[in-house]
């Protein structure tokens, strides 16, 4: 009888770990995010990201957003961006570099797409280049 109750309580420990077992790993397995879907994000949604960032100081990141959403086509993304390679660290510290030739592209861009912001801005840049006649500054 003894043996008998000891294989009982044998065969029920052996149980008893199974099923916990098995519900440590239904728990684990219920408790695993499932993976994130590649979110699509459009050249305005960047855009207002970039205004974001530039709301909260984070310069880095409103110029990689202004460069993304310039790259798909956005015209105030295009403008902008011109603008901010414009001014540089001058308003943006370290983390934005001031280059005219990027930015005039960037302009040129918008400009044809009919921004007259940038318009203005290719007047303004077209009179800070100190280039030799026939030959363009940014070549």
């Amino acid at each position: 009888m003894a043996s008998e109750l000891n294989q009982i309580a044998s065969w029920s420990l052996r149980w008893r770990i199974v099923l916990a077992s098995g519900l440590c790993l239904t728990a684990a397995l219920s408790a695993a995010q499932p993976a994130e879907p590649k979110i699509v994000l459009h050249a305005e949604q960047r855009f207002q990201l970039a205004l974001e960032a530039q709301t909260a100081r984070d310069y880095r990141t409103m110029l990689d957003e202004l460069r993304q959403a310039a790259g798909e086509g956005s015209a105030e993304a295009q403008e902008m961006l011109g603008m901010v390679l414009l001014a540089g660290p001058t308003l943006y510290g370290s983390a934005v570099k001031a280059n005219r030739c990027e930015a005039r592209g960037w302009m040129m861009k918008a400009a044809s797409q009919g921004s007259d912001t940038a318009k203005s801005q290719l007047i303004f840049l077209n009179r800070l280049r100190q280039s030799p006649a026939g030959r363009s500054a940014c070549e």
